[in-house]
């Protein structure tokens, strides 16, 4: 999925019942089943989530995918968001790229330093291994990448509650609204009441 975005590389077919594994962790089926709830909603909304095969994102201009934000020094940046499965740890995975307007690229640096404060003590502990650069494995560019190695860590205990209190929740919701604010991505509210309505 991107912001202007796209649900990265993964042919758009899901299966309307499943059931997730005791660990939490979850195949490409269930993956695009949660990627499908969260772009329905998107579409109601217009905020402009997509999804996309790999071979239409390849196909896809650059400019396509961007957000901006303007800083508190009113330095317009632009985002992009892609959402991708992770094949190795079976989670999602956030990449994301960010620029000033004239086309100059924010470094690692400038990244970690546009992360609020009340995030930056946690990741601080291992901020290298959180937030990298790596190349995107669909488009083959350089996007920074939340490292998925702690996703299911925190993931587990919030849909085994939900579970434990009978409440819908949707993956992929849930996830993004856990780590997307650390790179300035923070879902409507709507995402969430949209869940609960589903259940």
């Amino acid at each position: 999925m991107n912001q202007g975005r796209t649900c990265g590389g993964f042919h758009f077919h899901f299966q309307l019942s499943f059931s997730m594994e005791e660990d939490e962790f979850f195949g490409e089926k269930t993956f695009q089943h949660y990627c499908a709830e969260f772009i329905k909603h998107s579409q109601q909304i217009g905020d402009g989530w997509e999804w996309r095969t790999s071979k239409e994102a390849l196909e896809l201009p650059l400019d396509d995918f961007e957000v901006t934000e303007t800083t508190a020094a009113t330095e317009v940046i632009k985002y992009e968001y892609h959402v991708l499965h992770s094949c190795s740890y079976q989670v999602p995975v956030l990449y994301f790229r960010a620029s000033f307007l004239d086309g100059r690229p924010l470094t690692l640096t400038d990244i970690w330093e546009g992360i609020h404060e009340c995030y930056k003590m946690r990741l601080q502990q291992g901020p290298w291994d959180t937030i990298t650069q790596q190349e995107h494995p669909i488009l083959g560019q350089p996007f920074f990448v939340l490292h998925p190695c702690k996703t299911s860590e925190f993931m587990t205990p919030l849909l085994k509650n939900s579970r434990k209190i009978n409440r819908n929740v949707n993956y992929i919701t849930s996830w993004l609204s856990i780590v997307g604010p650390v790179v300035g991505l923070n879902l409507p509210l709507s995402y969430a009441r949209a869940t609960s309505q589903d259940e």
